[in-house]
């Protein structure tokens, strides 16, 4: 059975999330690994914005941080999704 994963945005004034990537994974762990790249990509292209992650049935919103020079924080970014997965368990 594949787990199926999402990752959209809902950019500010919108009213609807654009999807920006999806897909079907063997695993949960490979689904959680994609969903997270996918966001640290997102998030170099669009910025700081408001992220809608779905991995099965868990839907988690992020709005990535910044780091003292005013950029997203790609790092503590790329950290969230698993994080977010070791907290459900």
């Amino acid at each position: 059975m594949y787990t199926i994963w999402t990752v959209g945005v809902l950019s500010a004034g919108a009213e609807n999330v654009q999807t920006l990537a999806g897909g079907a994974t063997p695993t949960r762990a490979g689904a959680v690994e994609a969903a997270s790249d996918a966001l640290v990509v997102a998030a170099m292209d669009r910025g700081r914005q408001e992220y809608r992650i779905r991995v099965a049935d868990t839907l988690i919103v992020v709005i990535p941080g910044v780091t003292e020079q005013g950029d997203v924080d790609l790092f503590d970014l790329a950290a969230t999704v698993p994080r977010f997965e070791r907290a459900r368990r």
